[in-house]
């Protein structure tokens, strides 16, 4: 029981610096961000850092760490291998959409996390490379399959990593332009309380853009290596 008591301890230790570490990032950024600060806010001492983390590095790529094994976790339960591959379009485009905009209801985890990405991709850190390799190109290497699929062409194509692109471009115009899209139409609801009919609007018009694609580059080159 002890041991059990122990563990739990250092699990919820973990957690308070971890979600004490997503504010501070959020607000200061990585480099004005202070472990000190952190371990107020999550009222823990220093040494706690050093014996969960190592350092500000690692607690900040954990961060980005819980955040993509939480995310692939719940797209594996949705994306079986298996599956027809517009159908895994679907649901990754359904899974990117909600990750962007929903964080399991917690809005304020949300906009944290989108401004901590916002600031690494402006002012680039010590840590973006290992995000990059370990985190968001297993993710691209994901769509890549399925786009790759669908034109019959292999994930490494540059069409198909165009193409790709842009899927994913159509999500995050939401997001990235989300104040002016509010502007220009003031009477819409937002996008969080649209996301069904946006995720269904996003796929039909990839599917229709990536058999588009096939078929102007088909004609181009007199062929092609499209189905």
């Amino acid at each position: 029981m002890a041991q059990k008591a122990a563990e739990s301890a250092a699990g919820g230790t973990r957690e308070r610096l971890l979600d004490a570490a997503l504010e501070v990032f959020a607000e200061r950024g990585y480099e004005a961000a202070t472990i000190r600060e952190i371990c107020s806010r999550a009222g823990a001492n220093i040494a706690a850092v050093h014996y969960h983390f190592g350092d500000k590095r690692r607690l900040y790529e954990a961060i980005y760490g819980t955040l993509f094994e939480t995310l692939r976790r719940r797209r594996t339960d949705f994306l079986p291998p298996d599956a027809p591959p517009a159908e895994r379009l679907r649901v990754y485009i359904r899974a990117l959409f909600e990750e962007i905009f929903c964080c399991a209801g917690n809005t304020e985890r949300q906009v944290q996390l989108s401004t901590i990405y916002l600031t690494e991709m402006a002012s680039p850190s010590e840590v973006l490379d290992r995000i990059v390799t370990e985190h968001l190109e297993p993710d691209a290497r994901e769509l890549y399959s399925i786009v790759g699929e669908l034109m019959g062409r292999s994930p490494d194509d540059p069409h198909t990593i165009d193409c790709a692109a842009s899927v994913v471009g159509q999500v995050l115009y939401y997001h990235h332009a989300g104040p002016i899209i509010t502007r220009l139409h003031p009477d819409r609801p937002p996008v969080p309380e649209r996301l069904d009919q946006l995720i269904e609007h996003v796929w039909h018009f990839a599917l229709g853009g990536i058999e588009r694609s096939i078929t102007v580059e088909c004609s181009t080159t007199g062929g092609g290596s499209g189905p």
